[in-house]
Parts: C-alpha cells; structure tokens; sequence
C-alpha cells in the first residue's frame, strides 16, 4: 500500500498562455481600475489553475486526494503559509511553464490532534527565464471536536505606517474563489463552513487576505519577496484591517480582526 511519504518529489508540468482575462477578473475582485500588462506580485494564483473534472472533486470541493496531492486522511485543508521571489516580471499574454513539485511532507501534532503540512515548490518561467519560484505549505486537520476552541489570540501591533479596512462579504469571497477556481466549500457554501467544518461563518480565504496585504502597500518601490503565515481565520461580513510599517529594505505586514488579533503576519522585500 502506497505511503503518503511516496509523494514526496511527485512532480508536474504544465505550459500554457499566461491569459489576460484570468488577471482581469482578479483585477475586478480586488477592484483595480485596469489591470497591468506586467502580473502584480501573487496574481499568478489566479493564472493557469488546476481544472479537475467534477467527477475529481472530493466532498469538501477540492480535488480528490492520492493524485498530485498526497492521500492525506484528515478532511480539512488550509493554505497556511507562503514564500514568494519574484525573480522577473511575469508577463500577459506570454507562453508561461508551471512546474510543480512535492518538496517535504511533515507531521506535527497539535492542540486539536495530529497535523499534516505538505509543502509545495512551484516554478514559473517565460523565454526560459525563471520569473516566480514559490514554496506553499497545506496543512491537513483532523474533523472538529465539538466546542473546540479557536488558536489562541495574539494581539496586532500598536504601530503602523499604513492601514487599510476590508469587508470581504459572500460575494467578495464567491468572486475571488470563481477567479481562482478554488471550490473549496468554506469559502461559498455557508451550511457546510458552519455545520460540517464548524466555523461561524464563510472563511476568508488565505490568498485573498494575502493579496490584499499587497495591495496596501504604498507604490513606488518593487517587491521582490513576499512571505505569508496564517494566523487565525478571518469571516465574511467583519471588517478586518491590513496593515504595515517599514523595516530595513522591505516591511512587515499583517491582518488584523476587528477585536484587535492577528490573523495573518507577512514581511516583503524592495529591490534596492
């Protein structure tokens, strides 16, 4: 019997057009004006996505397991952390190559029982030029316990050069999943978030909140890495705040819950 262990070093491949109409309905989520014709940092997620077959997609609304994925038992997955070079700018429009890879599958056990983080390296080139490399980790948890308790909170920090507030309602979360393709059911399918996963409400998803940090940061300097760790999770229809303050050649940021907590940390980096 395979081993979950087998997957590690599983790779894939793809190469396939970088559409300008995938960065356009991202572009009309995150409520830009006009979308450039170079890919802002992290817009790739929303470019050449995995399309399995209906009949490929498990009870929570991603692809079955046991394929690229490894056949991890424990039912909920969660995008927990990201970390982003952006080697060159991606262009729209141009023949991209994706390769993906199984890097390292680790388990840990946590407050709520044993935890499976997986981690994934993915390589995005034009001309032969490697533009993006990025390593994601998913983390799979065991099924609620009833009464279960959220992580414990962290306070946000005091000081902050730049806030912005965001209100991801339903909509807001349906539109950005339908621009990634990502059918995760936590994110549209309020019965199934709050029955079967036992959230209180629609979650905001982890990319999204992500890009949004981005999206705040003041123009003028270019990001060359982007890093990402998810915190706590974040619901429709509350307001949350994404915020950040300059350190030495880049700056911290953060996502922070109306009551004050974090939700996600992230740091980027400028060119000089």
């Amino acid at each position: 019997m395979a081993q979950i262990s087998d997957w590690i070093g599983r790779e894939r491949r793809r190469v396939e057009a970088l559409a300008p109409g995938d960065l356009a309905r991202l572009g009309a989520v995150l409520d830009r004006p006009e979308v450039p014709l170079q890919v802002p940092p992290a817009w790739h997620w929303a470019c050449a996505v995995e399309t399995p077959r209906q009949s490929q997609i498990g009870p929570d609304g991603h692809p079955l397991r046991g394929g690229f994925m490894p056949p991890v038992a424990a039912p909920r997955r969660m995008f927990a952390a990201a970390d982003l070079r952006f080697e060159a700018p991606l262009l729209a429009g141009a023949e991209t190559e994706w390769v993906e890879r199984i890097a390292a599958i680790k388990e840990k056990t946590g407050q709520s029982g044993v935890l499976t983080f997986v981690e994934v390296e993915r390589r995005i080139s034009q001309g032969g030029i490697l533009r993006v490399a990025e390593t994601q980790t998913i983390v799979y948890r065991p099924a609620p316990v009833p009464g279960e308790a959220l992580p414990a909170p962290t306070a946000a920090p005091d000081a902050a050069d730049w806030r912005k507030t965001v209100t991801a309602d339903a909509t807001m979360l349906m539109r950005f999943s339908a621009a990634t393709f990502n059918a995760h059911r936590i994110h549209y399918d309020r019965p199934y978030a709050v029955e079967v996963e036992a959230y209180p409400g629609l979650v905001v998803q982890g990319p999204l909140i992500a890009l949004c940090l981005l999206e705040a940061v003041p123009p003028g300097r270019a990001v060359t890495r982007f890093s990402f760790r998810a915190l706590r999770p974040l619901f429709d229809g509350v307001p949350f705040e994404v915020c950040g303050r300059y350190i030495d050649d880049g700056a911290q940021l953060w996502a922070q819950s109306a009551e004050g907590w974090l939700a996600m940390t992230a740091q980027v980096e400028f060119a000089p």
